[in-house]
C-alpha cells in the first residue's frame, strides 16, 4: 500500500534529493455478469470487501448471497449475479426505527474509536489515507484504508458482509469529510451512527436525519459536533439534553 518516490525536499532556504513514501493507487475494472461497471482508482488492499460493499451499499445487491461467484485477478474484478438480481433498487425511505436499529454508545465510545483510527502507520506515513472504523458492540472493530473515502466505506461495509456483522448493529468512524455519498451508502447499509473526524455537507446532514442516522462531526480530542438523532448518544441523552 506504500511506494517509495524521490523528491526534491525544500526546507527554508535549503533543498535536498531524498526518497519519499506515498499511497500506493491502482485501477481495477468491476464487471457484473461479462459488463463493465464501473473503473476504481482505489488502495490495493481488502478488494474483495471493497467489491462486496460497493455493490451493496450502491443497491445492486439486497445482501451478499445476491453474489454467484467472485473473482478477483490483480486488476480485474468478475461478479457473476443470481438471476433476478443486477436492478438498482430503490433508496428506502422507511422509520428510521425499522431502517437503522436502535444502537446506542456513549460520547467516550466515539472518543474512543476514534483514537483507535487515527493509530494508522500508513497515513502517518504517507498522509494519503483516508480510514473508516466498524465499531461493534461486542468491543471489536476493524479498520479499512484507501486513498479514496468512498473506498474505505465500502471496504468496511463489505466487510461486515464477509463476516455475517449486522450492520445495525455496528457504528462506522471516518476521517474524512462526510458528503451525501457518505450518508446515502449508510442509509442503504442500514448503519445507524456515522462519525467522523471532518465536518459533513448540508445535504449529509439532511440525509441522515431523513434515515434516522445519527450523523457525528469535528471528533477531535474530546469535542464532537452531534448533528441529528442525539437520542442514541445513551450519556447526552441522561443529561436531558436536546435540540
Amino acid at each position: 500500500m506504500i511506494e517509495r518516490r524521490v523528491c526534491i525536499r525544500v526546507d527554508g532556504g535549503s533543498h535536498s534529493v531524498v526518497w519519499d513514501s506515498v499511497a500506493e493507487e491502482t485501477q481495477l475494472e468491476l464487471h457484473i455478469n461479462g459488463s463493465l461497471l464501473r473503473r476504481a482508482s482505489l488502495s490495493p488492499c481488502h478488494i474483495r470487501e471493497f467489491v462486496a460493499g460497493h455493490l451493496f451499499s450502491e443497491g445492486y445487491i439486497e445482501a451478499l448471497e445476491d453474489i454467484a461467484a467472485l473473482h478477483i485477478d490483480v486488476h480485474l474484478a468478475n461478479v457473476t449475479l443470481r438471476p433476478a438480481c443486477g436492478q438498482k433498487r430503490a433508496e428506502k425511505h422507511t422509520e428510521h426505527s425499522e431502517k437503522t436499529g436502535r444502537l446506542a454508545v456513549r460520547t467516550d465510545d466515539v472518543f474512543r474509536a476514534m483514537r483507535m483510527l487515527l493509530d494508522s502507520d500508513a497515513h502517518r506515513i504517507t498522509g494519503g489515507f483516508h480510514r473508516a472504523g466498524v465499531f461493534c458492540e461486542d468491543g471489536t472493530a476493524w479498520m479499512a484504508d484507501d486513498i479514496g473515502r468512498h473506498n474505505a466505506m465500502d471496504k468496511a461495509i463489505g466487510h461486515c458482509l464477509l463476516e455475517h456483522i449486522d450492520l445495525s448493529k455496528v457504528f462506522v468512524i471516518m476521517t474524512s469529510r462526510v458528503s451525501s455519498g457518505l450518508a446515502l451508502k449508510c442509509s442503504r447499509a442500514g448503519i445507524p451512527i456515522l462519525a467522523s473526524r471532518g465536518a459533513p455537507t448540508s445535504l449529509a446532514v439532511d440525509i441522515a436525519d431523513d434515515a434516522g442516522i445519527t450523523l457525528i462531526g469535528f471528533v477531535r480530542g474530546e469535542r464532537m459536533n452531534i448533528y441529528t438523532h442525539e437520542e442514541r448518544i445513551a450519556d447526552l441523552a441522561l443529561t436531558g439534553t436536546s435540540k
